[in-house]
């Protein structure tokens, strides 16, 4: 079978950012207290703090003291732990010895600060190398101390009868690492440490709890089939039957693969225990089943159909797989620890240890539990004084168990690979391997960054060779040899993703000590090559993990375009690299929220019905988070974002409706109702977690004075607008560490929000809301008012009609056709702007559709005026409505003349105009739909499409505007509006008198690629904004665009790349463009007497307007 997937980029092509090793960029030196390693000129002590505690998803630790190293008490400059599998929070420093020392350890947690409870733990610095220090939170100061540098945190485990051997040599976590661990998190033992046995004490005894009640599906199969599978093997048997033994041989889905993935993930860690099974099952058992499941994963993985999410949970099962290769499919695998057992320069006790505790039981029933056992006893027999020879042999077969379990080290798996490796490939592995060893010998010190920037590039080139070589697919009759090789290939690209982590956390560590955000905004463009150069280094990375490839290719051409411009203390260079640095945060919040998805609810499932400890099941997410490279690369975009904005002193904070709010700060979702609840009553603020920019800005109910969202919004958007329209302050912020210091705190207190043009502020509030909120007071009586007064008389037709656009009236057509023929008319004045040809169905036409259904109609009618918001019976009715709606269409003979109004190859877009949009008091932005990229010669798919324009005045959405308008139910009537579809370039949404500034002269813009819908409708992400005086000839970028897709006809166009866009390039292009617009604008506002809220597309340097409406 062939791979389909593309590669992501040609590894032969030259990697970005080449530049970035050229010098060390100059950064100013940081205070102490910024990462996990600080450095203090006198220091000769290495020490280690570690706690076991449980926090919440978001909440860290830090540690604070007297030591300036400590934060000298103030918790801002303590230092923050590092948080472990099984809760372990550990911080390394550099320490004077025989200091004396004072701290205690805080808890961090939406902004706010809990102090660790009873006296300071105090002592004073033994005269020792290294040094580990652990203790227990609130334990009146009593502290464990050890100076041979290991953590005694491993000896809380439940003491055991027999002699418990010492648990295995503990990896230094990556995050700490100077010497850049490559071992995996997922290796970290988290189960009983083993037992050396002088006789055959293995058992299958077997302690816990298989609770089947309540679960269905595949979390059934799984439970059930556990409880009868404790050896490893038959844990095996289980996960082949989840993700191969489809009786219609389909591949799995993401359920399957998530909860095959958490089972793996447990039972390698030893949280899920294996014992014995019975029988004598050697571990060519094991490998032939890692085989038969190693294809069917393979096989998802190069499906073209295969969702990103799928693919991800593939390559997390991978690595949990033992090896196939061909030592171990042998009928006699690992028969080196026969021949140990056997020496006879070791003595008999050891012989029996050895023989009971590993020889029988890898020859029986192999676990994960074996590989620990066999670290345990290297690292004991390691300082007993026996033979070199021993050792050694010992040593070379505790490697031969690491291959087996697949748990070797990254540099040794890669050895593995050189035999198969062509000559660009051997160069592309030393060129690392040489680029590894010179950042790990180089440590900390100075030329670090520029050794593991060394490091990055080579590894990006070695993985993308890797990934080259795995394109050509596997084969459904593939020879043994071949797909074993595979394993090898696939694990080695799969790790390089993961010893990427090891090498951004350094590289973060690097630029903490060197002074962060605040030292490389002050820095020239030398100093940010580096950073940015990482930053392309990860995206390739992402893309190469099968993970948004087509914007991570945009993305990557982006950065390295802006790197290699510079200019980063100029405004508009500021904001085009801040533009895709957000695009950037978006794909890591993307892949965090696909986690999150995945994993809480099943693994909290699964630990509940096996009973395990629920600690391990709740942290269980969050490892796998905080142990993807994707974490780091959100803390280096998150980095330079707050640089590039105190490079040009711009604020986190975007205001689109300014003014002042107070009311309790309220945090949700999103603006849906239900969202507030009856006791949450007076004047509120939401937090708002997400918004698509559809949403009705009242929806929450309440008494909603302010909304702070936490990411941006195009601020035409129809929620922007209704907000505008509804005098809702209303403010945006992309910044989480902003969010979580000012905002997070506030939440449920009393609030006051001031946003202007200039800043926003959010401070607590003592005052009475009342008295306070006056200047932002919402007024939805005088938006009732002004909407009923403003709803016309229609005039609907008796019989089917079409009529020509430039016939259209508000009584007939609505206001939205109306303006359409006003602006077709003016058009033909000057010489600014066009307009599209287009036809109208006027009102009365789907009433005359209905015909003979008049009575369901007019009883759903009532239910939509009627039905409470609770209990589903709205949506219900507007479902019910649409369908009746949807499947009408008008008569043949007027389709016929639609399509004859138009060219033959023509392409148009069925429009709304009711006449409950487009008023004073109800502008309506994209509350109804249009449907474009209808064939004008196909008279079927257009009565299909003008249906769906009619069902769309019953949507859910429209029936809350206009019950919170004050408009009933059966006063709306829809007439369609049908025009030629013009194939822009750019479309904008034009304000004529912009709504932030006090100059009436401006008007605001915003722009995006493609047609227009990703303004009206607020997808994520940024237009450009431009603000224009066309009296004065000035234009400001206020934004750059960083949408990810155009909109093209009916669905989602091309990924947009933005360093080929001339708007993002051209200051003079932005400034011809913008002008333009303002000339039109204030044209408009003069012909219709007012401010306007215009929609149009740009094509070469003409401009097409397609509406205009009454501005909020």
């Amino acid at each position: 079978m062939l791979l389909p997937r593309p590669s992501f980029r040609n590894p032969a092509q030259g990697l970005p950012g080449n530049t970035v090793l050229r010098s060390q960029p100059v950064l100013h030196q940081s205070h102490a207290g910024r990462r996990l390693r600080q450095v203090v000129v006198c220091s000769s002590a290495s020490v280690q703090f570690s706690i076991k505690r449980q926090v919440a998803f978001g909440e860290s630790h830090k540690l604070i003291g007297g030591h300036p190293s400590l934060g000298g008490w103030n918790p801002d400059n303590a230092p923050a732990m590092c948080w472990n599998d099984g809760d372990v929070w550990t911080l390394d420093l550099d320490l004077p010895s025989e200091e004396d020392l004072e701290f205690k350890c805080i808890k961090v947690a939406h902004g706010g600060v809990e102090w660790e409870s009873g006296p300071n733990h105090k002592l004073k610095l033994p005269g020792s190398e290294k040094i580990a220090i652990g203790f227990e939170w609130g334990s009146n100061g009593k502290l464990s101390v050890n100076t041979d540098g290991a953590s005694n945190l491993q000896d809380q485990q439940q003491p055991q009868e027999k002699e418990q051997a010492p648990p295995p040599p503990q990896q230094s976590d990556p995050q700490v690492s100077s010497g850049g661990s490559d071992r995996l998190d997922h290796q970290r033992w988290q189960g009983a440490g083993p037992t050396f046995m002088q006789s055959n004490e293995h058992s299958g005894d077997r302690a816990g709890q298989w609770v089947t009640e309540g679960l269905q599906g595949v979390a059934l199969t799984l439970v059930k089939g556990d409880r009868d599978a404790g050896s490893w093997l038959r844990k095996l048997e289980l996960t082949k039957q989840l993700l191969v033994d489809e009786k219609d041989g389909s591949l799995p889905d993401d359920n399957a693969l998530a909860y095959a993935f958490i089972y793996l993930q447990l039972i390698n860690t030893g949280a899920i225990p294996c014992v014995e099974g019975g029988g004598h099952y050697r571990p060519n058992k094991h490998a032939e089943l890692a085989r038969d499941i190693f294809r069917r994963l393979e096989r998802l993985i190069g499906d073209r159909n295969t969702p990103a999410s799928s693919a991800l949970l593939a390559r997390k099962i991978h690595p949990r797989l033992p090896s196939f290769s061909a030592e171990y499919t042998q009928s006699t695998p690992l028969t080196r620890i026969r021949d140990i057992a056997h020496r006879n320069d070791i003595p008999s006790d050891l012989k029996r240890e050895i023989k009971h505790t590993l020889q029988n039981k890898l020859h029986r029933n192999a676990g994960p539990e074996d590989l620990v056992a066999t670290e345990a006893m290297l690292e004991r027999i390691s300082h007993g004084g026996y033979s070199e020879d021993f050792v050694n042999e010992f040593r070379v077969f505790t490697g031969e168990l690491r291959d087996f379990f697949n748990a070797a080290s990254f540099a040794d798996m890669l050895q593995g690979l050189r035999e198969s490796l062509d000559d660009a490939g051997t160069r592309a592995l030393d060129t690392f391997l040489g680029a590894k060893q010179k950042a790990d010998g180089m440590g900390e010190g100075q030329g670090a960054a520029t050794a593991i920037m060394e490091a990055l590039h080579g590894l990006t080139t070695l993985r993308a060779t890797l990934s080259a070589g795995l394109l050509s697919g596997l084969r459904n009759d593939a020879p043994d040899s071949a797909v074993t090789m595979r394993q090898r290939w696939r694990l080695c690209e799969i790790r390089a993703e993961e010893y990427m982590f090891v090498l951004l956390s350094r590289f973060l560590n690097q630029l903490d000590s060197q002074g962060g955000a605040e030292a490389l905004a002050k820095a020239g463009d030398e100093a940010w090559r580096m950073p940015l150069g990482a930053a392309v280094l990860s995206v390739r990375h992402i893309g190469l993990s099968g993970w948004s490839q087509a914007e991570c290719a945009a993305l990557e051409n982006e950065l390295t375009a802006w790197q290699q411009a510079g200019k980063f203390q100029e405004r508009d260079q500021a904001l085009r690299l801040k533009a895709s640095l957000e695009r950037l945060q978006r794909i890591t919040q993307v892949y965090t929220d696909t986690l999150l998805s995945l994993f809480p609810e099943r693994a909290t499932t699964l630990g509940k019905a096996l009973g395990l400890e629920i600690e391990r099941v709740q942290v269980f997410t969050e490892a796998e988070v905080r142990a993807s490279m994707v974490f780091q690369l959100s803390k280096l975009a998150g980095l330079l974002l707050k640089a590039s904005r105190l490079a040009i002193g711009d604020a986190a904070w975007d205001a689109l409706v300014t003014g002042e709010a107070v009311g309790k700060l309220v945090e949700v979702q999103r603006i849906e109702p239900g969202a507030l609840t009856q006791q949450q009553a007076g004047p509120v603020v939401l937090l708002v977690k997400e918004a698509s920019g559809d949403e009705e800005v009242g929806a929450a109910g309440g008494d909603l004075k302010g909304v702070i969202l936490c990411h941006s919004l195009p601020h035409l958007s129809h929620l922007g607008v209704r907000a505008r329209q509804e005098k809702v302050v209303f403010v945006t912020c992309e910044d989480e560490e902003t969010l979580q210091q000012d905002v997070h705190p506030l939440v449920g207190q009393q609030v006051i929000v001031r946003a202007s043009g200039e800043s926003v502020k959010i401070e607590a509030h003592s005052g009475t809301a009342a008295a306070e909120a006056e200047p932002s007071k919402a007024q939805p009586e005088s938006g009732k008012a002004s909407a009923a007064a403003g709803l016309s008389k229609t005039q609907k037709v008796k019989q089917a009609a079409l009529v020509p656009l430039a016939q259209a009236t508000v009584e007939s057509c609505g206001s939205k056709a109306a303006k359409c023929a006003q602006l077709a008319g003016f058009a033909q004045q000057q010489s600014s702007f066009r307009t599209a040809s287009g036809v109208c169905i006027p009102f009365g036409s789907m009433e005359l559709a209905l015909k003979g259904k008049d009575k369901e109609f007019k009883k759903l009618l009532k239910q939509l005026q009627e039905a409470s918001l609770e209990g589903g019976a709205l949506d219900e009715a507007c479902r019910q409505m649409q369908e009746l709606v949807r499947a009408v269409a008008p008569p043949a003979s007027i389709l016929s003349d639609a399509v004859d109004a138009f060219q033959k190859d023509a392409t148009v877009i069925v429009r709304s105009s009711a006449n409950v949009e487009d008023l004073a008091g109800m502008s309506g932005a994209g509350l109804y739909d249009s449907i474009p990229g209808i064939p004008a010669s196909d008279p079927s798919a257009l009565g299909k499409a003008v249906g769906a324009v009619w069902a769309s005045l019953y949507t859910r959405r429209a029936v809350l505007s206009r019950r919170a308008a004050g408009v009933k139910q059966a006063d709306a009537s829809m007439a369609v509006l049908i025009q030629e579809q013009l194939t822009p370039d750019l479309s904008f949404v034009l304000h004529t008198t912009s709504p932030t500034s006090d100059d009436k002269d401006e008007v605001m813009a915003e722009l995006a690629v493609g047609l227009g819908e990703t303004l009206a409708s607020g997808t994520r992400g940024s237009p450009w904004r431009l603000s224009a005086n066309d009296t004065k000839g000035t234009v400001k970028t206020m934004a750059f665009a960083n949408l990810s897709q155009a909109y093209a006809s009916g669905h989602t166009g091309p990924t947009i790349d933005y360093s080929r866009q001339s708007l993002s390039l051209d200051d003079d292009k932005r400034k011809q463009v913008g002008l333009k617009l303002a000339e039109v604008g204030k044209q408009l506002e003069q012909e219709f007497d007012g401010p306007q809220d215009v929609e149009g597309v740009l094509i070469g340097d003409n401009v097409y307007l397609v509406q205009t409406r009454p501005q909020p």
